[in-house]
């Protein structure tokens, strides 16, 4: 086992308040604080805090196969298939899809490394640890008719309307309003804006959305992306609550605190709500409007263990009572373990730690009976077996 020093990202959009107090410093933080990241992604591997600091990418690619097995190795190449992360929105993030696979890798080899990175898909799913805000998947059009009703701003109405008779009306929808001519995307963005104001006093699911639009707006005024959210299901998900999100899933992480997990891929594009690159015909092009993300909650295994149940095959999600368990899941698999909270001994044959607030180690393929004791709530990211459901 390797004790791992995770990385911390202070973009824009991050929580001045929620992992510093995680990992009891003080706050507000100097900084906005939006990610804790423990893996080997390239643009952050978590250091190994007893190898001198040595990353964990680069002592991964030292011997690929005895450290992450010869089946990862042969399913995802010689890097790990997945990523954990804290993440902590104090701000909306843009509203974003990803690819499949397949469709990362046409775009690759008919157009160039441009539009995506890499050839993975980017499934990811995320646990809300504190309410988590959410805008995610595509309503369906008579929820949408029934929003854009209320708001009562003629231009969605026009759009809605135009759109009815499309095979797929909220694809047409969406299209319409992305293709809103700049020198009307503000007084649109606007309209929107003030009908929401009216609106949120409803005591009802639109209410709330429209609530939740208006704080979006105080933060990226004027942005066509506002016009997106109301075609978007909008919702709350509590502590233990999460949300398996596939590729074409139309989403947002508004605010909130939640532990992600998401394969090992910088592919998404946007559709606003960001100062980053925003590709609309690429997004129209590979968006699902029936795709919702599954939301659901752990499911127990065995004494002490829960899965998070997901459709993807990089990666793997188990929470551990280790008062309770005798072991940790994902024996077979590169794995990183990781204590939100609490006092943890870990031990294999090889090697022993404890992990206490915000810790995390990484084990190697090779050590897979690892013991768990003491108290705390701990996380496992591991890789699936194939074909596991």
């Amino acid at each position: 086992m390797e004790r791992l020093e995770p990385i911390v990202f202070n973009d824009a959009w991050g929580s001045r308040v929620s992992i510093a107090s995680l990992r009891g410093l003080p706050i507000p933080s100097p900084e906005p604080e939006s990610e804790f990241w423990m893996g080997a992604h390239e643009a952050g591997p978590s250091l190994l805090k007893d190898r001198d600091h040595l990353d964990l990418a680069t002592w991964l690619d030292r011997d690929p196969e005895a450290l992450l097995g010869a089946d990862t190795v042969a399913r995802f190449g010689p890097r790990l298939p997945f990523l954990l992360k804290v993440l902590a929105p104090g701000k909306a993030i843009s509203i974003q899809v990803h690819p499949t696979a397949e469709q990362a890798q046409h775009v690759r080899r008919t157009r160039g490394p441009g539009t995506y990175v890499d050839d993975c898909a980017k499934p990811e799913l995320l646990l809300a640890i504190a309410p988590f805000e959410v805008f995610i998947g595509v309503r369906d059009a008579a929820q949408a008719a029934a929003f854009v009703g209320r708001l009562d701003v003629p231009e969605l109405t026009a759009a809605l309307t135009a759109s009815a008779e499309a095979s797929d009306p909220m694809h047409a929808f969406l299209d319409h309003v992305l293709a809103t001519p700049s020198r009307d995307a503000l007084a649109l963005t606007r309209e929107i804006v003030a009908a929401c104001v009216r609106v949120e006093a409803t005591d009802d699911e639109f209410g709330d959305a429209a609530a939740a639009i208006v704080r979006v707006a105080e933060e990226h005024p004027d942005d066509i992306g506002l016009a997106v959210l109301v075609a978007m299901s909008h919702r709350v998900l509590q502590p233990g609550e999460f949300v398996d999100v596939a590729a074409g899933v139309l989403h947002s992480y508004v605010r909130g605190l939640g532990i992600e997990i998401l394969a090992n891929s910088d592919n998404v594009v946007r559709a606003g709500l960001t100062a980053k690159e925003v590709n609309t015909a690429e997004l129209l092009r590979i968006v699902d409007t029936a795709a919702t993300g599954v939301a659901g909650r752990a499911r127990e295994v065995s004494p002490g263990v829960q899965v998070f149940d997901s459709a993807s095959e990089q990666f793997t999600l188990h929470r551990v009572d280790p008062a309770h368990a005798d072991g940790l899941p994902g024996a077979g698999s590169p794995r990183i373990v990781f204590v939100l909270r609490g006092n943890v001994q870990l031990s294999t044959a090889e090697s022993e730690c404890v992990l206490r607030d915000m810790e995390s180690v990484f084990v190697p393929f090779g050590e897979s009976d690892v013991r768990v004791r003491g108290r705390g709530e701990v996380y496992v990211a591991s890789v699936p077996r194939p074909h596991a459901t």
